[in-house]
């Protein structure tokens, strides 16, 4: 076989592991696009994030804190604690001392009660005739619901006091007609609102808003006699 024809063959084959050589790309850089192609893309690039498609993801709602108890207003007990006392000048069913009557320098007397529990609005004090019903000798209202009693014949600031049935605004002891013997009560009201009267209001009537808001008493009872 002559040499040319040996040659020929040998350079098509030289031509075409070149060819095939130009065209192994490894798709990890962009080619210039051919005037009539459009730009590949890289089949390395990362990966992005697939669109929900219009699926409606609905996130599970947040729990709001709970949010502490209110407290509210304090309301006083409807019922009296046991032991809640009031102490007079006399032990509970004796003779009244004739100072704190008509035959003496007629003055109210001292008291002393247990602590109003919280929630109480103002303290009231009253003495009436148990033996002659509806007869007020003392009523006074609006007395500070911190306090723990009354000194002699004292009449707190801001306090009202009504008009007994003596005609009087103040206080009035026991008088019964001579040769009689009258019980006298003395009570501490613990109100729960306040009466809202002042001074010089019909005892009665004083008497009757100071029981109607009273959620705790206290009693002490004496007796009186006049010759």
């Amino acid at each position: 076989m002559p040499p040319s024809r040996l040659i020929l063959p040998s350079l098509l084959l030289v031509v075409a592991t070149v060819a095939a050589a130009g065209c192994n790309d490894d798709g990890r850089t962009l080619r210039p696009a051919k005037p009539d192609q459009t730009d590949s893309v890289s089949t390395t690039a990362p990966p992005t994030v697939p669109e929900t498609g219009g699926l409606d993801i609905t996130l599970p709602p947040s729990v709001p804190p709970t949010a502490p108890p209110t407290v509210g207003p304090t309301v006083p007990p409807t019922t009296a604690p046991a032991g809640f006392t009031v102490t007079a000048p006399w032990a509970d069913g004796f003779a009244i001392d004739t100072r704190y009557t008509c035959d003496g320098p007629d003055i109210a007397p001292a008291l002393t009660w247990d602590a109003a529990p919280a929630g109480t609005q103002e303290i009231a004090v009253a003495m009436t005739d148990l033996d002659l019903p509806g007869f007020v000798h003392w009523v006074m209202a609006g007395i500070d619901p911190m306090s723990t009693g009354l000194g002699e014949g004292e009449i707190p600031e801001f306090a009202s006091v009504g008009v007994n049935g003596m005609g009087r605004t103040a206080y009035s002891g026991p008088c019964p007609p001579a040769g009689e013997t009258h019980r006298y009560q003395v009570t501490v009201y613990l109100l729960a609102q306040r009466t809202e009267l002042g001074d010089g209001a019909d005892g009665a009537d004083l008497l009757a808003a100071v029981q109607g808001s009273a959620f705790m008493t206290a009693q002490v009872t004496g007796v009186y006699s006049r010759l």
